[in-house]
């Protein structure tokens, strides 16, 4: 009788002790499961914070034009020509309002290039929202100023028109139709288009 209590109590004791393994390799395991989540979680945090922080930072120095600054907008059955405005320089640039392109649509100004030359120049707002900021000259009718009608912009001299957005030629003088307008790759800062000044210094007339 003893006995068959004894390898009872002894079935018994093992059985406890197996469930109490297994209880610890679970806990345990649970507890490397949950340490390695945490990690994972916490590095894509990192990895999200740093992303949304640098985005920021890039959004707060500068915008290139080539992205959509002001709200889209319409030229359909208008005819926008330019308003004259002054521009100022500030070290390496050319500096004009973004208040006064938005308000007028296309502005004119001019600076000097390092021969002396008067070198014409526009800013307009696209109809996606994006700012144009170049040369304004029509080079082989030597026409300086454009305006806004409908989908296209036009020579004010010789009447060629281009798109907008591309400055694709779409009709007028095909010989004028090769020398659009040049983007100088401005930014928007802080309320400013600014002009790379060694753009404007550098500027030729392509058409002789």
């Amino acid at each position: 009788m003893n006995n068959a209590k004894e390898q009872s109590k002894k079935r018994f004791d093992d059985s406890t002790a197996k469930r109490n393994q297994f209880q610890g390799g679970s806990a345990a395991r649970n507890k490397r499961l949950l340490f390695s989540f945490l990690i994972v979680a916490a590095a894509a945090i990192a990895v999200t914070t740093g992303y949304y922080l640098l985005q920021g930072s890039q959004n707060d120095q500068a915008a290139p034009s080539g992205n959509p600054i002001l709200e889209e907008r319409s030229y359909i059955g208008e005819f926008v020509s330019m308003t004259v405005i002054d521009a100022t320089v500030e070290g390496e640039w050319l500096i004009i309002p973004l208040a006064a392109v938005d308000e007028h649509g296309v502005v004119y100004f001019e600076a000097e290039n390092d021969e002396g030359f008067q070198v014409p120049l526009m800013a307009y707002v696209g109809p996606s929202g994006r700012i144009f900021a170049g040369s304004s000259m029509c080079e082989p009718c030597r026409g300086r100023t454009f305006s806004l009608a409908g989908e296209t912009l036009v020579c004010d001299t010789c009447r060629t028109t281009y798109t907008i957005e591309e400055h694709e030629f779409i009709s007028g003088s095909p010989v004028c139709g090769k020398y659009p307008p040049v983007s100088m790759e401005p930014i928007v800062e802080e309320g400013l288009i600014k002009i790379p000044l060694e753009s404007i210094l550098s500027w030729r007339i392509r058409a002789i």
